[in-house]
């Protein structure tokens, strides 16, 4: 579709004006032909002449005027090129004006005022307002939820602890304060000030939360403090965008989330761009192909009870091909290597090993009789192994994430594996494995477990079999279970961390005050000139007095002062790989109830990372993540469910999905909670503003006619330095080429007519009457009144 430019009307405009130039003499002409008759004084004819012959009259009856025959070449030469030159002109002022274009386009950047941005979607609506009550930690011997509360770093709380030989019991006389301390908010706050947009530790709070109190008056002396409350919001998984809503920038085209409290500049017409540092935490996923699929065929028959049959665990060289070589992951530096393939490698490893047991495919290390591992393998490229199907609903056809590695086998069945149900098909299992075999793969892949201790090299990292959408094999949608038809489940293991980061967001608003008109343009890390300029990243450092079970680990920006502080690890680096641990029992995520304490930034994305992890108990999830009963997230997860690499992203969106209903960022340009009544941050944005721009190519004609004219005003130029011709001789061409002139010159009896000035000659001959209405011309005398028109015959 052509799109109409302010240029094309002019052309348009332009090319009309040409036409009427062109059309309006020739009528006006037309009349004045029939108006002038045959008699007429020399003046008459003269003028007459120079009106008919500045038409294209001449050209389209072909008069003498045209017709070269007898010509000087040069005339010739010379007045087509003025024909030519006449017409190159008009060309180019049609042709001219239609390179002319209004666009949008960036002007300098200006300083301006931003103002707070309110969020009307259900993310806007389900946000509280921010609450006056202070960040609190709980921390323990060992599990928070089981273990005796003890003293938080730099806390002044006084626990008395007594044993009766079997309980150790505590004691707070003073109570147990479970307020920060100020040493402790200083030091992460320290990294970035109110003049910058990068949020910090304390910037990130809970989404919903609920206010509580120690019934024992215990914590806190039985006064109110803040927890979290997780609820589901709207989900935005399947967005495949980067959005802002509100507090949040939200990635769901590689996942993470970026803190904001989103303020705009208004009053910018066509709109403005400009740019913002901000905090991220994003997740990191590698997943690794076991090399083993279930694959089954639907039953036939829509009142069948069990919609698949056929149900076989198919060897893909996951067992055939099994490295006898126990996979170790290099655990040295997880702040600087994650390791996260080796991990995810290592699980997939243990799962074919252990299922291979099961399976009497080959045999564990037998300590009592010195046999080594894989003595034997009784399997081949594409063997297939029976399996009882689960009573899981959906456990087959649908996503899952399994921590156990072990619920695809159903190994409490009465089927294969089960050796005291010979009768139903159960198989030998001398070995005896169970689903207690499968427990430490989690954990040895994670690397770190609730009794390890808090410190940086300990960073979290969750690990489980994923189950991807299974896949059709035989021809048919590949959406649609139809009786008959034979499907394939991949098998992979995943290993999962996550990362605080800064990145450089570009933002564009235009239109009417509302974030929906805010858009994100362009999200890059950030840049950084030398290694020194990297951002401090500090982490408690708790000697070793506490465990990762018993303490969430507060992080953060620090300054450069709290780099060598006794009580902070610190990195130097583009990304901080946040602590935790792993933990397949009890650790389900997310959940309707409410939590223990108020850190969000050290508490929602290990609840984020295991909601991800556990999609098969979605509880307080806006989204059937297993795609068991959305069409859209089945069909979403199976494209990505066909390759380890594309899989990856499923538990990152998944994990952005909680994330963002969790938390929100409550920093922005106007500082901590957008309070400030000015900018904190001077902060310069590019306004659009609207501009003329041409297209050149348009401009090929008038560059001709400029060139065309250069030329020949130098030609005439050199013509009268050479003092070959001058304007007098060209008034002298003038005359002696007007017809009344050349009338007078032969029929006058009075001699000189041509060499008499216009003036002179116009007083002496201009009204004698010249009559052209015989084949002679002839002189009439004088007249003094205007003459009669006579009728006009044609030719």
């Amino acid at each position: 579709m052509v799109t109409i430019t302010v240029g094309y009307i002019a052309g348009f405009i332009a090319a009309a004006i040409f036409v009427t130039r062109i059309w309006a003499p020739l009528v006006m002409t037309f009349i004045l032909s029939g108006v002038l008759g045959d008699r007429n004084s020399a003046a008459t004819w003269s003028v007459a002449a120079r009106s008919l012959e500045r038409t294209h009259w001449p050209d389209i009856l072909r008069s003498d005027s045209v017709k070269t025959h007898g010509a000087r070449k040069t005339v010739v030469l010379l007045t087509t090129l003025i024909t030519a030159m006449t017409m190159l002109i008009a060309v180019a002022g049609i042709v001219t004006p239609l390179g002319i274009y209004q666009t949008l386009a960036l002007s300098e950047n200006v300083q301006t005022p931003f103002k707070y941005l309110l969020d009307t979607s259900p993310f806007g609506v389900g946000t509280p307002p921010r609450s006056n009550f202070s960040f609190n930690r709980i921390c323990a011997t060992g599990d928070l939820l089981s273990s005796m509360p003890i003293p938080c770093p730099f806390s002044d709380t006084i626990a008395i602890t007594s044993t009766d030989g079997n309980w150790i019991n505590a004691s707070y006389p003073y109570g147990y304060d479970i307020s920060i301390p100020k040493t402790t908010l200083d030091i992460y706050s320290s990294g970035v000030g109110n003049d910058t947009t990068i949020s910090n530790y304390f910037d990130i709070q809970w989404r919903q939360y609920m206010i509580t109190s120690d019934p024992k008056k215990n914590l806190n002396n039985g006064s109110l403090y803040l927890v979290e409350a997780f609820r589901g919001m709207q989900s935005l998984g399947l967005n495949n965008a980067i959005e802002p809503v509100e507090g949040l920038i939200v990635d769901t085209v590689n996942g993470g989330i970026g803190f904001r409290n989103h303020t705009v500049p208004p009053g910018f017409q066509f709109g403005v761009t400009w740019e913002e540092d901000l905090l991220f935490i994003e997740p990191e996923t590698v997943c690794v192909d076991t090399n083993t699929t279930l694959d089954y065929t639907i039953a036939a028959g829509i009142n069948s009870t069990i919609p698949i049959i056929d149900l076989v665990l198919t060897d893909r060289g996951g067992f055939v091909n099994l490295n006898k070589t126990f996979p170790v992951a290099n655990l040295t530096n997880p702040q600087e290597n994650q390791d996260l393939w080796t991990r995810a490698y290592k699980a997939a490893w243990m799962a074919n090993a252990y299922t291979m047991v099961w399976y009497n495919v080959t045999n564990p290390h037998n300590d009592a009789t010195g046999q080594s591992a894989f003595a034997y393998r009784d399997t081949f490229l594409g063997k297939e192994f029976p399996l009882v199907e689960s009573s899981a609903e959906g456990l087959y056809t649908s996503f899952g994430m399994d921590a156990t590695f072990n619920k695809h086998l159903n190994l409490d069945s009465d089927g294969p594996g089960n050796s005291s149900k010979p009768a139903a098909g159960g198989l030998p299992n001398p070995f005896k494995i169970s689903n207690t075999n499968f427990t430490d793969i989690g954990m040895l892949c994670a690397g770190a477990g609730d009794g390890d201790y808090a410190n940086i090299t300990n960073i979290y990292v969750h690990c489980a079999l994923m189950r991807g959408i299974p896949q059709r094999k035989d021809d048919g949608s590949g959406i649609v279970f139809e009786p008959g038809s034979r499907w394939s489940q991949p098998l992979y293991t995943c290993a999962s961390s996550v990362k605080a980061t800064i990145k450089t967001v570009s933002f564009i608003f235009n239109g009417t005050h509302e974030l929906s008109n805010l858009k994100v343009s362009k999200v890059q890390p950030k840049k950084y000139s030398d290694p020194n300029s990297l951002p401090l990243w500090g982490v408690e450092n708790t000697n070793n007095e506490y465990t990762l079970g018993g303490l969430s680990m507060i992080w953060g920006l620090v300054s450069p002062k709290h780099e060598n502080h006794p009580n902070v690890s610190t990195v130097r680096q583009e990304s901080l790989y946040l602590t935790g641990y792993f933990s397949d029992f009890g650790n389900t995520g997310f959940t309707s109830l409410p939590g223990w304490e108020n850190l969000p930034a050290s508490d929602f994305y290990h609840l984020a990372m295991e909601s991800a992890y556990t999609v098969s108990g979605d509880a307080g999830s806006a989204l059937d993540y297993t795609g068991q009963n959305n069409m859209a997230v089945w069909a979403r997860w199976q494209k990505l469910s066909n390759s380890t690499a594309t899989a990856a992203l499923i538990p990152n969106l998944i994990f952005t999905d909680y994330a963002a209903a969790a938390v929100v960022g409550t920093k922005g340009v106007l500082g901590p909670g957008n309070a400030a009544a000015q900018n904190l941050v001077p902060l310069p944005v590019t306004p659009t503003i609207s501009v003329i721009r041409y297209h050149w190519p348009f401009a090929i004609p008038a560059f001709l006619v400029i060139a065309a004219l250069i030329f020949f005003t130098a030609v005439a130029a050199i013509v009268m330095l050479c003092r070959r011709h001058n304007i007098g001789r060209l008034r002298m061409h003038l005359n002696q080429l007007a017809p009344g002139r050349i009338f007078t010159t032969f029929l006058s009896p009075e001699p000189g007519a041509m060499s008499l000035s216009a003036e002179a000659w116009n007083r002496a001959m201009g009204k004698l009457v010249i009559d052209l209405s015989d084949q002679h011309p002839f002189g009439a005398g004088k007249s003094d009144m205007p003459e009669k028109s006579t009728a006009v015959t044609g030719y």
